[in-house]
């Protein structure tokens, strides 16, 4: 005896979370954009009379095309007219707006389609609890194919009714919707791929769970409202929608009256005041905690958190929440990862009860119940994740809620982007204040370098002095102090120079060890009398070799210890300067016991003219010194405490010493 239940039907795939079901057993069947139409597609792209579906005499089904003006599709041809065999997909307007799977005799059994290379189909019922895929005679599904191990996989019915795919530890895997997995859960519509997609390509479907028509799947001009259940009936409720499927945001929906009531009235008052609180924002913070605030008095919630992008890290991260401090910690990753990646909102009455779910621990563990998740987000992209709900009451929301919900998180998406572009528009800024203040830095030196040259040519009478007393030790190092002093002038300001015109830094280097440079440097700096008012002290643990530019590693030193003379009290100022290796680098580190640097300044002290000298600093001292010693392909670091002090530590590569150097001394 036939089986009464058995018709033809069409799954409704296209972009659909939850696929459904439309069984084909009235005639005239007509695909259109209007209501009257058996199958109706609220779409732009589809013609009011799209395609008809016409039962053939011999009991096959014939798919006509109605003169659209997008066309028709079936297994990606064009066509007019053509029969319909089992597995035909059928593509109405576009693969965004309808793709429909033709199934013949559907009843309302599981099944999997199994999609040929040459395009044909064939459909295996699930009528067994286990369904056992492979090259192996004794399997359900026999495949052929050298690349499908002989046990593969299996399909298996849980005692709840669910279905899960299992992997027999197969040699080439299978893959459900793109992922290599292990087992899964299946939802109709699921896509396996056993080995790789020119072997053997299947689709599940649970008929009976798309009996009920659901959610469209497509952006529709007027979408349906999204079908759930009353209070009474039995059952709980899973929802998800894209952002036209939301009344508050489409317009044509508001122009039907079925769409609005009293209550979605006042949630249009309430979508606008809060709009108008969350434009004065001045950063994302304050705009999360106004819109969380805004959402706790229209919703009946326990606990919320507002998550959003970092521009740096790119990552989701917390900026606003309000709630029992457990209940925020315990937020399903899962569920973030969807709605984010997917831009959909979701509302569940049980997360606990939703197959999608099933392989989520934080779910199952956290108990995660009444739940209300909703994608920030412009046109353009996805800036974060809005999450609200409750653990402890189950059928808190309803489909409205979620409307608006994801209303809100449009506006907030706004704001974000527009302070995202307020920040990006204050750095542009930033670098071209820069730019404009290097251009008249560089004008300004070559200026100062001509006039330096004039001014420091005269200090080369020294070396008359000299010869006059050749065996005078004092007269000769304070020569050569001087004559040393005209050099470095003369070299910072071509430093400057080229740091304002962003030419990378080169200098001829040479392997040396620091110990000696060191000393010297600090030889020159102990007749400035502001260092003579303060305790300058070397402590060396070792003389490692380092290859260098000597005069450029004396001229870090010497700003870094005039920093220190800056921060320290006359009198009591300590300035102790020490040398060794550290981590395998040679390490000089240059601490003082001054005022300290606070810590919110402290991360801004690299950059280009910031000082915290007022008129008296340039704020490109230690710019400068990073870049020379990033130039010997080292490192400087700074910690500081205030009221402590300041310590600076230079790092710089530790090198092998010459041959001819002799390796006899002693520190």
């Amino acid at each position: 005896m036939p089986d009464s239940s058995a018709r033809p039907c069409l799954l409704v795939l296209a972009g659909a979370a939850i696929p459904r079901r439309v069984d084909v057993s009235a005639f005239p069947f007509t695909i259109g954009r209007t209501d009257e139409n058996s199958l109706p597609i609220k779409d732009q792209l589809v013609s009011r009379k799209h395609a008809e579906l016409i039962r053939l005499p011999d009991g096959g089904m014939l798919f006509r095309d109605l003169r659209s003006r997008s066309g028709s599709f079936i297994n990606g041809d064009r066509v007019i007219e053509q029969r319909l065999a089992e597995g035909d997909e059928i593509v109405i307007g576009d693969g965004s707006v309808a793709r429909l799977l033709y199934v013949a005799g559907s009843t309302l059994r599981p099944f999997v389609m199994l999609f040929e290379s040459d395009g044909g189909a064939h459909r295996f019922e699930l009528a067994n609890a286990l369904f056992t895929i492979g090259r192996s005679p004794d399997c359900s599904l026999q495949l052929k194919d050298i690349a499908i191990s002989r046990h593969h996989a299996e399909i298996r019915r849980a005692t709840d009714g669910a279905f899960h795919v299992r992997d027999l530890d197969s040699a080439s895997g299978t893959f459900v919707n793109g992922a290599r997995v292990t087992g899964k859960p299946l939802v109709t519509g699921d896509e396996i791929v056993l080995a790789n997609p020119n072997v053997a390509r299947l689709k599940f479907f649970d008929a009976s769970a798309i009996t009920k028509p659901s959610l469209p799947s497509t952006v529709p001009l007027d979408a349906p409202k999204p079908d759930v259940p009353e209070e009474d009936e039995v059952g709980l409720t899973t929802i998800l929608i894209t952002d036209q499927q939301t009344r508050f945001l489409n317009t044509e929906l508001m122009r039907q009256p079925e769409y609005v009531s009293d209550r979605t009235l006042q949630r249009l008052t309430a979508l606008y005041e809060i709009t108008h609180k969350l434009l004065p924002a001045r950063d994302v913070a304050e705009m999360a905690g106004v819109w969380l605030a805004a959402l706790f008095d229209a919703l009946p919630l326990d606990y919320g958190v507002i998550l959003v992008v970092n521009p740096e890290t790119g990552q989701l991260e917390p900026v606003a929440s309000c709630g029992d401090s457990e209940d925020v910690a315990r937020l399903s990753q899962s569920l973030l990862k969807r709605v984010f990646s997917e831009n959909i909102a979701y509302l569940s009455d049980d997360a606990v009860t939703d197959t999608r779910f099933a392989d989520s621990q934080s779910v199952i563990i956290n108990q995660i119940r009444s739940v209300l998740v909703a994608p920030i987000a412009t046109r353009q992209r996805v800036c974060g994740v809005c999450y609200l709900g409750s653990n402890r009451r189950a059928a808190l929301f309803g489909s409205e809620d979620l409307e608006f919900l994801m209303a809100t998180a449009r506006e907030a998406g706004l704001v974000v982007e527009n302070l995202n572009l307020v920040r990006e528009l204050r750095a542009t800024q930033d670098q071209l204040v820069k730019a404009d203040r290097m251009a008249t830095l560089g004008k300004m030196c070559s200026s100062i370098s001509h006039e330096l040259r004039n001014r420091l040519a005269l200090i080369s009478g020294i070396e008359i002095i000299e010869m006059k007393y050749p065996h005078d030790p004092e007269v000769r190092q304070f020569s050569q102090m001087a004559i040393t002093g005209q050099r470095r002038a003369l070299e910072l300001v071509e430093e400057i120079r080229s740091f304002a015109k962003s030419t990378p830094t080169k200098f001829t280097m040479e392997t040396r060890q620091l110990l000696p440079t060191i000393e010297r440097t600090l030889s020159i700096l102990r007749v400035d009398t502001a260092i003579i008012r303060r305790q300058l002290t070397l402590h060396p643990t070792a003389n490692p070799y380092a290859v260098i530019n000597e005069g450029k590693i004396e001229q870090v030193i010497i700003n870094l210890i005039r920093n220190a003379v800056e921060a320290t009290r006359e009198g009591s100022g300590l300035i102790a300067v020490s040398v060794g290796v550290e981590h395998g680098m040679a390490a000089i580190r240059i601490s003082d016991n001054g005022c300290g640097i606070p810590a919110d300044i402290l991360p801004r002290i690299w950059e280009p003219f910031f000082t915290t000298k007022g008129d008296d600093g340039t704020g490109l001292g230690l710019e400068i010194c990073r870049r020379i010693i990033e130039a010997h392909h080292g490192r400087m670091t700074c910690t500081s405490l205030v009221g402590e002090g300041t310590s600076f530590t230079i790092f710089l590569p530790a090198a092998t010493p010459p041959d001819q150097v002799d390796l006899s001394r002693q520190i």
